[in-house]
């Protein structure tokens, strides 16, 4: 009998102990799944204001790709549908605190200077795959207003969204030839008038240099107005303007053109220049990015 209970109770201490650990790590699941849940509900009220600017939540999911004392992180997946990208970070919770950081950054020095660094994710930036047949659709109306705006040949086709009055265009308005042939693309300039009416009278201009010149030549003889120095070509290129007679019938046909391709690009959601544009050979779906990228990056980039 003895024997009987001392097996009995070995047997009922093991049972004990093989239930009590799951039950404190049952607990404490469910305490870190209250944390987890209750960090989601901040980090969605916090970026609920993004979604007038077209930016909306993916996804959000803790995470131990960094770790910071106190801290738990989560990554938050966003999709910016007005500039055409997917955009990864980070945002760190103090739980029982009720801390939050929306960038936390690392430091190094460089002599007496502290230099900073954000902590993002891996291609914490990157283009989203869209349909962007339009844009050949805006190519045959220019062409067939006689708009002079196509530099290189080539299958691959980058498309360049620009403006006269745009200071971050200017800057590689020498360069776009050089671009071409260095990148063996085909650039299409595409004119969006986003400076309103002087936009509207520069473009115009533009064109008629581009009918004696071509493209790029047009493009290096507005850029050497200013020989690098955008507010000095700005207000020479406003002088030539003023200098403009009355327009024409074929100008009118220019501007009528101008605004039909306006139309469509901001139906589209190109608001903004510079933006490139690239259409692989083949298929409809290409990669739109707001602002300068290397062409070498921008066609290559998965």
């Amino acid at each position: 009998m003895r024997n009987f209970l001392s097996t009995a109770l070995v047997v009922l201490l093991a049972f004990g102990c093989s239930h009590a650990q799951p039950e404190n790590e049952k607990l404490q699941k469910k305490e870190v799944q209250q944390e987890v849940s209750e960090a989601e509900k901040v980090i969605k009220a916090l970026l609920k204001p993004l979604s007038v600017r077209g930016i909306k939540v993916k996804s959000i999911e803790p995470t131990n790709e960094v770790e910071i004392p106190g801290f738990k992180t989560f990554k938050v997946d966003l999709i910016d549908n007005r500039n055409h990208r997917e955009i990864k970070r980070y945002i760190f919770i103090n739980p029982q605190e009720k801390y939050i950081a929306l960038q936390i950054f690392r430091y190094s020095f460089k002599g007496e200077r502290v230099l900073l660094k954000p902590i993002k994710p891996k291609n914490a930036e990157k283009p989203i795959k869209v349909d962007v047949s339009f844009v050949k659709e805006i190519d045959k109306e220019l062409s067939k207003a006689n708009i002079p705006h196509v530099i290189g040949k080539s299958d691959k086709k980058v498309y360049v969204v620009w403006d006269v009055f745009c200071p971050f265009c200017y800057r590689h308005f020498g360069q776009i030839e050089e671009i071409a042939k260095k990148n063996n693309v085909e650039i299409h300039l595409i004119p969006l008038a986003v400076h309103g009416e002087n936009s509207i009278k520069g473009l115009v201009y533009y064109t008629k240099l581009a009918r004696e010149k071509g493209a790029a030549g047009a493009l290096k003889e507005l850029y050497n107005m200013g020989n690098g120095n955008f507010m000095k070509y700005a207000r020479t290129l406003e002088e030539k303007l003023k200098k403009e007679k009355k327009i024409t019938e074929d100008q009118e046909k220019i501007v009528e053109t101008l605004k039909k391709v306006e139309t469509q690009l901001v139906k589209n959601g190109v608001r903004a220049t510079p933006t490139l544009i690239y259409a692989p050979p083949g298929g409809k779906e290409g990669k739109i990015h707001v602002g300068f990228i290397p062409v070498d990056k921008l066609i290559n980039e998965k």
